[in-house]
């Protein structure tokens, strides 16, 4: 796997500028932690939508690809508190996806990372509570019947016994974010296949799905016969075509190579992490905010915090991975308080607003009319993730 990717310098001197006073977000995460606080009354035995409408979410049983967002602020609010009442919820969570998983409840997809990393993982390493690590290591187990070895990918979903279905080879950008489950689980239990196979999975993303100038396409296919590797621009929830990058896409890979990097020390994933942070921080309106997609520089076009958030924790975590001479992990940081500080001061929702959630602005699916300019629950988790991370010791679910 030999890449050449084109790192783009940046076009802005972020170390250069004025940081945020921490104040500003010391008060943000009690906010959120209180706004976790007051759903729980409706939201300990429901959860989140995954996105809302006029600025709230509604309740739903635990069917969908997101409700472990929900789960991790639950679990980020015990981290920071130890209060009992979050642990307690917390706990009823973890139970529902012990059920979720023994009676295969819409668990055919890629997705199983994004449900049971930051809920039974979050509370296996928080508490210790073997349930939630047994029933995390059967979700691995799960996720790998969705494994393609040749050439070595998790398919989105479908029968994997049909070749014919439309799903037989499709892989997307934003697995790099459930991958991590399997890498938790091999060092967990000593079990390398699911190493070797999160780390094929994060090879044949990088082959596949990140073009020379480092920008993503979400959409990669593999022949399954020959293993040939190949993308679609066009299917994507961005723009689509070759001119454009779905900013959430990009934010994922971002975040998902610099933990790829993490676990395997490979450095294709190191290098490709910070080329497209480069390609994403180069794109962004004045607001530092991205556009749903970064064909869009401008600030009349509609903002996606979901990425943001994203991408401001992905930053993050690849700072983590750099030693403290390197020039590039205080860019880094600096980029990710400033991104982070627009956030807080202009798309934080308020205690004046009738809203039970924490960001707004964010985007599903632009190109459906799903979710837009509305809180979207893992743009509300990847924020308060953010903020433990530059206010607390952090503890990485992930």
């Amino acid at each position: 796997m030999n890449r050449s990717i084109v790192c783009e310098p940046l076009n802005m001197d972020w170390a250069a500028m004025k940081m945020p006073e921490r104040a500003l977000f010391d008060e943000a995460l009690a906010y959120s932690v209180e706004k976790v606080r007051g759903n729980l009354g409706e939201y300990t035995d429901q959860f989140l939508s995954p996105a809302g409408k006029n600025n709230n979410y509604w309740p739903e049983d635990n069917v969908d690809w997101t409700n472990g967002f929900w789960s991790g602020m639950i679990w980020i609010a015990y981290a920071l508190t130890e209060d009992e009442q979050f642990l307690r919820s917390g706990r009823i969570h973890s139970e529902s996806f012990k059920k979720r998983l023994e009676q295969d409840v819409v668990l055919q997809h890629h997705d199983i990372g994004f449900l049971y990393t930051p809920s039974c993982v979050a509370d296996y390493k928080l508490t210790g509570d073997t349930t939630a690590r047994d029933t995390a290591i059967a979700a691995a187990n799960r996720l790998a019947r969705l494994y393609r070895p040749v050439p070595g990918i998790i398919q989105r979903g479908g029968d994997m016994a049909d070749l014919s279905h439309r799903f037989t080879g499709i892989f997307i950008v934003d697995c790099l974010m459930n991958i991590p489950l399997w890498y938790w689980a091999a060092e967990e239990t000593g079990n390398k296949d699911w190493q070797e196979m999160a780390y094929q999975h994060a090879k044949n993303s990088l082959i596949a799905l990140v073009q020379d100038n480092g920008a993503v396409v979400q959409h990669g296919h593999a022949d399954v016969r020959t293993g040939e590797l190949t993308c679609d621009p066009e299917a994507s929830q961005g723009k689509g075509g070759w001119d454009a990058c779905w900013s959430r896409g990009q934010a994922w890979a971002m975040y998902g190579f610099a933990l790829s990097y993490s676990y395997t020390k490979d450095r294709r994933f190191l290098e490709a992490a910070q080329c497209l942070t480069n390609y994403y921080l180069n794109r962004l309106p004045d607001d530092l905010i991205a556009n749903w997609d970064l064909a869009y520089t401008e600030d009349d076009a509609q903002r996606d915090t979901s990425a943001a958030s994203i991408a401001i924790c992905g930053m993050l975590e690849l700072a983590s991975q750099l030693p403290i001479y390197d020039d590039y992990k205080r860019t880094l940081e600096s980029a990710a308080l400033k991104m982070l500080e627009s956030l807080t001061r202009k798309y934080l929702t308020t205690k004046e607003e009738s809203s039970n959630a924490l960001l707004k602005g964010g985007v599903y699916a632009y190109r459906i009319d799903n979710g837009i300019n509305e809180p979207c629950v893992w743009g509300d988790y990847y924020y308060m993730e953010a903020l433990w991370r530059v206010l607390r010791p952090f503890n990485r679910f992930w």
